[in-house]
């Protein structure tokens, strides 16, 4: 008898596991129309799926969406709201973070493994469409971080320009250039970076 420990030997095997989780948000999200419950919710980062909750809900027999195709939907005819609605799923996600790590110890993969990021639905196509879906995952999401890593250093060298640019007129009027520093500080910019652009621009830094 094996021990309550020891996870259950999955179903199926990762890559297919994978690839039906992916083919089943992919469902969902194009689902009947473009008036989609879960297309909606996809647009708010927050309301993401991650993989491994799918994996989840699919090995438990559940579906995110089970309606009709959008071909099906286009030659039928008057469907109330309610009935729409019916179509649509998110199986109760109280305890979500237990299921995924359940899910992925099945699987031997770590917490931080692609598999637990949420998608868009252009990036479930490019891995639908990859003979590799995770290695597909890990580098969209690689790309994604990367993008997001320059796109917060640039905002941050566009803050600090900002500042020294409004310091440097507030001190020609006899103003205080140190409430220009303590915004920025506050707004998020870099102290130290701050101190050296200030000092490049010829305005005296606050003490430390």
């Amino acid at each position: 008898m094996a021990s309550k420990n020891t996870p259950a030997t999955p179903a199926i095997s990762l890559p297919d596991a994978v690839r039906a989780a992916l083919v089943e948000i992919d469902g969902a999200i194009t689902g009947h129309t473009g008036n989609n419950l879960v297309e909606n919710a996809y647009r708010h980062q927050g309301f993401r799926l991650s993989l491994a909750e799918v994996m989840d809900w699919l090995a438990a027999g559940l579906r995110i969406y089970d309606g009709p195709s959008r071909t099906e939907f286009a030659a039928m005819g008057k469907v109330t709201n309610e009935q729409r609605a019916a179509w649509y799923h998110i199986p109760d996600r109280a305890g979500a973070g237990a299921r995924v790590a359940a899910t992925l110890s099945r699987y031997g993969l770590a917490e931080d493994h692609p598999v637990t990021l949420a998608p868009g639905q252009s990036e479930v196509k490019a891995a639908l469409g990859s003979a590799e879906p995770l290695a597909k995952l890990a580098e969209i999401h690689a790309e994604a971080a990367k993008k997001e890593a320059e796109r917060i250093k640039a905002e941050r060298e566009q803050r600090i320009k900002d500042a020294v640019k409004t310091a440097k007129a507030v001190a020609d009027f006899g103003g205080d250039p140190a409430l220009v520093w303590a915004k920025a500080i506050e707004q998020g910019a870099d102290a130290a970076d701050l101190r050296q652009a200030f000092t490049n621009a010829g305005l005296t830094p606050p003490a430390a």
